[in-house]
């Protein structure tokens, strides 16, 4: 893990480590990744050293919810279900203690929004949301978690991830107010990349 991080530094290039168990996040935050992908059964002792080196933390909880992720009836569909029911405690206890802590969390959707990915149902807002209602992020905690959070994982927020003079206009209209209701964010009215609709 630490060549791959020494050899993606030498491009200006990070490293995620997608890490459900306790030990391959240890290893993987020693190691120096700029940030632990899921993060299932991470214990207290490597969000201490996440917080202390600056690894981000990205839980995706919306994909992990079987709330979040409606599946079939199929028996793997059955599987994955009770394997997500499982993982659920752990995760969001880990997100919580992390918040605590001060460790980054930045909400991500470990899907795609591609008709073929049957990841595709799952949005950013479903996870603002669990991040309000499950882990107890306050309304403009979890906005940042998906705005700057975000680009601060991907070493750009010198350019975008936030509102202000100089940056990319990367903005999203909502009929509503967002730090009132989360449920506004699944109903965009506009979006702009780069100040073009």
């Amino acid at each position: 893990i630490r060549a791959a991080v020494t050899e993606a530094a030498k491009k200006g290039l990070f490293v995620a480590a997608h890490a459900h168990a306790r030990e391959g996040a240890a290893n993987a935050v020693r190691a120096g990744v700029r940030s632990i992908e899921h993060g299932t059964w991470v214990d207290d002792e490597t969000l201490a050293l996440m917080k202390s080196r600056g690894t981000f933390f990205v839980p995706t909880l919306a994909i992990m919810s079987p709330l979040g992720d409606p599946r079939g009836n199929s028996a793997d569909d059955v599987a994955l279900q009770l394997r997500t029911q499982s993982m659920m405690g752990p995760l969001r206890a880990a997100v919580r203690k992390a918040h605590a802590l001060g460790v980054v969390v930045a909400a991500a959707t470990d899907g795609s929004y591609a008709d073929k990915d049957d990841t595709g149902r799952i949005r950013i807002a479903h996870e603002i949301a669990m991040l309000r209602e499950h882990i107890g992020f306050t309304p403009l905690d979890s906005i940042t978690a998906a705005t700057l959070n975000g680009a601060r994982v991907l070493g750009i927020d010198n350019r975008t991830g936030t509102v202000r003079v100089g940056m990319e206009a990367d903005l999203v209209v909502y009929d509503g107010d967002p730090l009132a209701d989360s449920t506004v964010f699944f109903e965009p009215r506009l979006v702009g990349s780069g100040g073009r609709s």
